[in-house]
């Protein structure tokens, strides 16, 4: 019996999640969905997660698991739900203390458990971060061999390490993804031992931009180094995602299909 998670990248800003909402809309009548995975640490105006906006992915987007990333903390009141059920922290960042954080087992709708599990890339990152692959194998041996669908969310700049991930855990999980460079690849595909990969995902937000924040700021602050007016843009809004089809008895990926949505503004 097939099980489709449905795994959206970094959510940017306001327009990020309007056109993630409308995106949502027209999948969920068109594909079947089991499991929504979104990456939401640039949810908050571009930088972090409220909880205002961490209950409304949960809650009226129906979304089952949310990701985060290097700017897990840029909000400060995300201390107060950390450790939420359906909150998953990178796990080896060095600001992370707890592991445990870094990995959750979520039972979907139908009564399927998942587990998700996210990591954070060491090259071109700020921080004494802690191996993503060390940690992944250590995560991997705590999970209960019962749970046979696993989703890891790579978020590093480097494609190089999202490769590398996906090639030593393959076989041992079902899905490989990664986030945070915010530009949608091209390379989806299984893996030899059936683990489904992308390098990644792509953003959810205005594409008439640098990486879904305003160009000129983006420009003017690589140029002079100040960061000024940096806010997400709202233009060409675009939902970008990846299904992944995985057999569930078995946990292995056996079909990935890429996803776009353009925002309808009606």
């Amino acid at each position: 019996m097939s099980f489709n998670i449905l795994a959206f990248g970094d959510v940017i800003g306001r327009p990020g999640r309007d056109a993630l909402e409308q995106a949502l809309e027209s999948i969920k009548s068109s594909h079947k969905v089991d499991f929504i995975i979104v990456n939401g640490e640039n949810a908050a105006g571009g930088f972090g997660l409220t909880r205002k906006i961490f209950d409304q992915f949960i809650g009226p987007m129906e979304i089952d698991c949310v990701t985060t990333g290097n700017h897990w903390m840029d909000k400060r009141e995300i201390y107060d739900f950390m450790d939420h059920e359906r909150l998953v922290l990178p796990g080896n960042m060095s600001n992370v203390d707890d592991q445990k954080q870094g990995w959750r087992i979520i039972r979907s709708r139908s009564g399927v458990n998942v587990a998700v599990i996210n990591l954070l890339g060491k090259i071109f990152m700020i921080g004494d971060n802690r191996s993503p692959y060390d940690t992944v194998e250590k995560i991997l041996s705590r999970i209960p061999p019962s749970v046979k669908i696993r989703v890891v969310d790579m978020h590093a700049e480097a494609t190089s390490e999202k490769q590398g991930m996906a090639h030593l855990v393959s076989g041992q999980v079902s899905v490989v993804y990664g986030t945070h460079s915010h530009v949608p690849t091209a390379d989806l595909r299984i893996l030899k031992d059936f683990t489904g990969y992308v390098t990644d995902l792509g953003m959810t937000g205005g594409y008439d931009s640098v990486i879904g924040m305003d160009a000129n700021a983006a420009v003017r602050r690589m140029r002079t180094g100040v960061k000024k007016d940096f806010e997400p843009a709202k233009g060409n809004p675009l939902s970008y995602a990846c299904l992944f089809e995985i057999d569930e008895n078995s946990g292995a990926c056996t079909r990935v299909e890429r996803l776009r949505f353009p925002m309808d503004r009606g």
